[in-house]
């Protein structure tokens, strides 16, 4: 190594360490599994966020090899990270339920501190409560960072920048590992940070919903059979989820199911993971039955808005339609994928682009562009302007926070949105509209599998509308019954009756959730833990008060649309995160960024506050 080469890598470690680079972890437990050659297990205990009840964090690494569809032999590690919270109420009888947060490429984190987890992260970014409306009371929860890339979850460690300004635009990612750099990296400063992270290597990670499921299934067999802190007898698991989690969760429990069938018939060796539910919170399921009613969500909703100019609306109602229009689109693209790519490895360059094509005249002509070019309302919530600043984005400091990373035993830095995964699914594979969620719901149905829907009904990122639409159009064994069935009131004590409404038959439940945007456990944490709980325990979700059979029908009104309430008066106020840059500041607040003149405090700008209300997606 030559002596420029020498203080070049000397400078920047030196740099590295002064900016709170992660140390070695400490204190783990490590379980090498005997069966499995190179797989193994290491966790710690954690007393950070949950004391009610124990909680454990670490990884399950697994070589590659491991994988049935490994590609063509290129090795490499995969280590996923998960957070293990028992049961507060009797975990040794308890279910387990998994949690996969949406993006895709969304940390699970945001569940544990915002979407019903046991705790919430204070504005300091450095410090927790307890949450009373956790879903953990009841149920061991074991929330994961998947696929590859996402939060704390890696392939390959690599030093790097980050850059906090980087929007999701251009041919790169906000990440640079310091071996690209000529010469010495830019010094940190406000928005260029050091760190560790993983690889930016796209074959190292999922492309694909059916991908994913592959690898959690993998991840399932080793954590369910050998972590030692898993100690219920209640072997029963159930997947969770919000936004993405919609695909996530009925394809994986789907997937497991199938990988059951297999076990009990003699045609696979491995351990029986019985599935029981499946649920999920404003997700995104199947485009061919949701994509068409995001105008109707936009004009026709039940707060009385009117968001899109008629032009627009009429429009974008005739591109569902129209020959070769989405519809069709995703028609050709799903007839493709069937014939080519039936297992959805997403390696057919063909079917790709097909299916690339649908989502990009989909999304262009009815699913995002007539709303985000209409109207400065956030589609994650329209009581809310854009960049939406709820939920507050506080866990982002909290996770990044050294002694924290300490505490959880993580070798790196905490990315809350992997782009490289998102890329990867939504430039690449085009998943979002290839993916058949209504037939991943059928099968689990059919095999006698809850699945709860449940939507806040002020959400335009995955309405609930068309959600609805999906759930009325699900063939199964009692589909005619499930049609057939009112609406009843969701009552959660004294939070009195007004809070949301459920059509439900049998193990299929379908909730409208008032007052709640894309979050809804973050929205209406109360109605959100009931409904869940509910459907764990086998109780009917509008009283919670009826154990439920086969027969168990909800009467009332045949829909909800005579369900009206205002909007809040104000929307929140801009809060500029400095670890979300793109989604939640202000065209001023990122050009102060920018500029270097920002006033920070725990990760939050302070100054400029607010500006105009707009989306910085594509900002050069």
């Amino acid at each position: 190594m030559g002596f420029l080469s020498l203080c070049v890598a000397c400078g920047g470690l030196a740099i590295l360490a002064h900016a709170g680079f992660p140390s070695t972890p400490q204190g783990l437990t490590i379980k090498q599994v005997t069966s499995k050659p190179g797989v193994s297990i290491s966790y710690k205990e954690t007393t950070i966020c949950e004391t009610r009840s124990k909680g454990y964090a670490g990884y399950v690494h697994i070589p590659s090899a491991h994988l049935d569809d490994s590609g063509d032999g290129d090795s490499y590690n995969i280590s996923i990270f998960f957070w293990y919270f028992e049961a507060r109420k009797r975990p040794r009888t308890a279910q387990t339920a998994i949690y996969l947060a949406g993006g895709p490429g969304i940390s699970s984190m945001f569940g544990v501190t915002l979407s019903g987890g046991p705790c919430t992260v204070l504005p300091d970014s450095n410090s927790t409560e307890s949450n009373p409306w956790a879903w953990n009371e009841h149920v061991n929860m074991l929330y994961v960072d998947q696929p590859v890339g996402t939060g704390f979850s890696y392939d390959a460690l690599i030093n790097g920048t980050k850059d906090l300004l980087y929007n999701g635009a251009g041919d790169f990612y906000d990440v640079t590992p310091l071996d690209a750099y000529d010469g010495l990296p830019p010094r940190e400063n406000l928005t260029t940070r050091y760190g560790t992270f993983s690889s930016d290597n796209a074959m190292h990670t999922a492309n694909s919903t059916a991908n994913a499921a592959r690898t959690l299934w993998q991840f399932a067999q080793t954590w369910f059979v050998e972590f030692p802190r898993y100690k219920t007898s209640d072997k029963r698991i159930s997947f969770w989820g919000n936004s993405y989690g919609g695909y996530y969760a009925p394809f994986s429990a789907a997937y497991f199911q199938e990988q059951n069938v297999k076990i009990k018939s003699g045609a696979l060796a491995a351990h029986v993971l019985p599935v029981s539910t499946v649920g999920w919170t404003n997700g995104c399921v199947d485009m061919l039955y949701q994509a068409e009613w995001y105008p109707q969500m936009a004009n026709n909703n039940t707060y009385d808005l009117h968001i899109l100019p008629d032009d627009v609306y009429a429009a974008a109602k005739e591109s569902w339609s129209t020959e070769n229009g989405c519809r069709d689109q995703i028609l050709a693209c799903r007839e493709a994928g069937n014939a080519y790519d039936p297992d959805g490895y997403g390696n057919n360059i063909s079917v790709n682009q097909l299916c690339l094509a649908a989502e990009y005249y989909c999304a262009a002509n009815i699913v995002l562009l007539p709303f985000s070019s209409s109207t400065t309302r956030s589609a994650l919530d329209f009581a809310h302007l854009s960049p939406d600043p709820s939920p507050p984005l506080y866990l982002l400091g909290f996770f990044n926070q050294a002694w924290v990373q300490k505490e959880l035993g993580v070798p790196l830095n905490f990315s809350s949105t992997s782009y490289l995964v998102y890329n990867n699914f939504i430039a690449g594979t085009a998943d979002a509209f290839r993916a058949a969620g209504l037939k991943k719901i059928e099968y689990l149905l059919n095999q006698k599998i809850n699945v709860a829907m449940i939507y806040g009904d002020r959400d335009y990122r995955c309405p609930w509308n068309g959600a609805e639409k999906l759930s009325l159009a699900a063939n199964w064994t009692a589909a005619h019954a499930f049609r057939s069935a009112g609406y009843a009131d969701i009552k959660t004590g004294d939070c009195g009756n007004n809070v949301g409404a459920v059509r439900q038959r049998g193990h299929f439940s379908f909730s409208r959730v008032f007052q709640a945007g894309h979050d809804a456990a973050f929205a209406q944490p109360r109605t959100t833990f009931e409904i869940f709980t509910r459907t764990m325990l086998g109780y009917d979700v509008a009283t919670g008060k009826h154990l439920v059979d086969d027969r168990y029908t909800t009467k009332g009104p045949r829909d909800t649309w005579h369900i009206r309430t205002p909007l809040p008066q104000l929307p929140p106020a801009f809060s500029c995160n400095i670890y979300a840059v793109s989604t939640t500041c202000t065209a001023e607040q990122y050009e102060a960024l920018s500029a270097g003149t920002a006033v920070i405090e725990n990760s939050t700008v302070i100054w400029p506050i607010g500006g105009t209300p707009g989306n910085l997606a594509g900002l050069s």
